[in-house]
């Protein structure tokens, strides 16, 4: 991920994560789809068809994990912002799990520091409860990924 924030710059670039649940309310990424094009300073508007593209092929990765490995939310970067979610981002995702899509999703907003350095948020998203902030542990060695559902942020 820290390639593609470099090469998005000051625009906010994006995507959807791709996990496998490993316990309940845990899931560890296994991928995910970016768009460098269609970002803004300020803005970043998924792109269905180019996403759904790229799931596909994490997917076909993943075939031994058949039924374990899904869609799990999306992500963005906020480059000249905090990670945090926006009053737009949480809309859109509330709209999306309430009206017209899974009925849950995570949305994690990441903005790196640096060269190297990733500072990044979760928000978890379910049909019919507010908003959670999650935990978020990003293994430096690149091995391992995991989203946590329903704790307090807490770098690390």
């Amino acid at each position: 991920m820290q390639v593609f924030l470099r090469k998005g710059g000051i625009r906010e670039i994006g995507g959807w994560l791709v996990a496998e649940q490993i316990a309940p309310g845990e899931f560890e990424l296994v991928g995910f789809t970016v768009d460098l094009e269609v970002g803004t300073h300020d803005r970043f508007h998924s792109v269905p068809s180019l996403h759904t593209e790229q799931l596909d092929q994490l997917l076909a990765l993943n075939g031994n994990r058949v039924g374990r490995v899904d869609y799990l939310g999306e992500w963005h970067s906020h480059p000249t912002f905090p990670p945090v979610p926006s009053e737009m981002d949480m809309a859109a995702m509330i709209d999306m799990v309430e009206n017209s899509g899974p009925s849950f999703a995570a949305l994690v907003i990441v903005r790196l520091f640096g060269t190297a350095r990733i500072e990044a948020t979760l928000t978890t998203f379910q049909r019919g409860l507010p908003p959670v902030n999650g935990r978020l542990i990003i293994d430096d060695a690149g091995s391992e990924t995991t989203v946590s559902k329903g704790e307090k942020d807490q770098p690390r």
